[in-house]
């Protein structure tokens, strides 16, 4: 098992048992561009989708020293998915009420808010969204990578997120195709392990209401 992965594992742990203030402001740092993003993509505004994530938070600390881990549960990833939607569910409802009481002010028409808010998606939509969101906060931290040149990241880009091929992005850069292979094939490792530390490799029970 990799460093990152004994890292994740060993944080959750902290918090679940003795977790200081700041353990829980290094998960906060961890998670909280992927919940703000993954709120956004559900339709939330600014403003709801910051609720939702200090309501979110707030509801972890509650809950996760209560928990047992389980091998033959889902993994973290699933459980905090579970609550963050629970809590984005919250968030459409609170826009909706708004929004059918014109008195009050709402970022949303009633008609509006029903298009955008209205109707929940799919566990297979949801699912799906959480994902790219972890993708995309991956790809954010490679590029915060002080051990990765900008370069570097800037051909990963053109053969990943724009399907260029080999010889063009060869070409491009001015760099020997087996270089432009080996670039991909690192970078596309240390995605994984980015997506795989923000999924926590350890198990989780499922929750029951949140």
């Amino acid at each position: 098992m990799n460093e990152g992965l004994k890292t994740s594992e060993t944080q959750l742990r902290t918090l679940k048992t003795r977790g200081s203030d700041g353990d829980w402001e290094g998960f906060y740092r961890k998670y909280a561009g992927v919940i703000l993003s993954f709120c956004k993509k559900q339709g939330l505004d600014d403003f709801s989708a910051r609720d939702v994530l200090q309501e979110s938070m707030i509801l972890l600390m509650r809950k996760l020293p209560g928990f047992t881990y389980s091998e033959s549960k889902g993994r973290f990833r699933n459980w905090l998915l579970t609550l963050v939607y629970g809590k984005v569910r919250d968030a459409r409802r609170r826009l909706i009420r708004r929004a059918e009481q014109p008195w009050q002010e709402s970022p949303l028409s009633g008609e509006a808010a029903s298009a955008s808010v209205g109707e929940d998606l799919a566990e297979d939509e949801v699912e799906s969204a959480w994902r790219m969101t972890l993708l995309e906060e991956g790809l954010k931290r490679l590029k915060r990578n002080p051990r990765i040149k900008s370069e570097t990241m800037e051909v990963f880009e053109a053969c990943v997120i724009h399907n260029m091929t080999i010889p063009a992005v060869a070409a491009k850069f001015q760099l020997e195709e087996n270089n432009i292979y080996q670039i991909k094939n690192r970078l596309i490792r240390k995605l994984r392990e980015e997506i795989e530390d923000l999924e926590q490799n350890q198990a989780l029970p499922t929750p029951g209401s949140v």
